[in-house]
């Protein structure tokens, strides 16, 4: 049972663009957190790494925080095979630090939220073999209840 599909449900017809648009207001407003709804340091990483997932489902402007992760990783040298400050510095050594940083560091609601988009964008971006790929595929689990197709 989905809670929304494409010709209706619980919350009637959502869409990948109307999904991304909820989750990015959602969260803008739950970090800002001037109204009832103040989302804390996890719930903002959750909610981010969701946020995320719903953004490369949906596509189109959506896929620019992806984008701009990907254009940063590249200008740090990942995956360039050595040819970087860091030296050889993988896609799952990136994974691996995000953890590390989430586990880590004292987090505030927008530095949870940030750790969350990049994790959203980079840990798919792992590979499909990689232990990164679970939080990814329960993410789009949570998703596909909540918006359908």
């Amino acid at each position: 049972m989905y809670l929304a599909g494409q010709t209706g449900g619980v919350f009637g017809a959502l869409g990948a663009g109307g999904l991304a648009l909820c989750a990015a207001v959602f969260l803008v407003l739950g970090v800002k957190g001037k109204g009832k709804v103040r989302l804390k340091e996890n719930p903002a990483m959750i909610c981010s790494f969701l946020a995320a997932t719903a953004f490369q489902a949906a596509g189109a402007i959506w896929t620019n925080p992806d984008r701009i992760t990907k254009q940063g990783l590249t200008g740090l040298g990942v995956g360039g095979g050595g040819h970087s400050a860091f030296g050889d510095v993988g896609i799952g050594a990136v994974a691996l630090l995000l953890l590390i940083l989430m586990l880590t560091l004292e987090l505030t609601p927008f530095r949870g939220a940030i750790l969350g988009l990049v994790a959203g964008s980079v840990w798919p971006a792992a590979g499909a073999d990689s232990i990164w790929r679970l939080p990814c595929e329960l993410a789009s689990a949570v998703l596909m209840m909540i918006g359908g197709g």
